[in-house]
């Protein structure tokens, strides 16, 4: 482990935990995803075209949802 580096949690656990607080409340989990970018608690793997964050966090909810990585999906 590297002394003074925080570990930032990855977009997908982020999303998770949210769902696990939220369930499967779309507009409740995007804007808590995107509070939580703004405040640095997660952080983007790439933006290339300047998205913001509520935009980003709309997109990472449809890739979570059409792969399957969040509980409670179909329910």
């Amino acid at each position: 482990m590297t002394k003074g580096k925080a570990i930032m949690p990855s977009q997908r656990d982020v999303l998770r935990k949210l769902v696990a607080g939220f369930g499967m409340n779309e507009e409740r989990v995007v804007q808590e995803y995107a509070a939580a970018e703004r405040r640095g608690e997660v952080k983007r793997k790439s933006d290339e075209h300047g998205t913001n964050p509520e935009a980003y966090a709309r997109a990472l909810w449809n890739d979570a949802v059409r792969k399957g990585w969040v509980s409670g999906v179909g329910k």
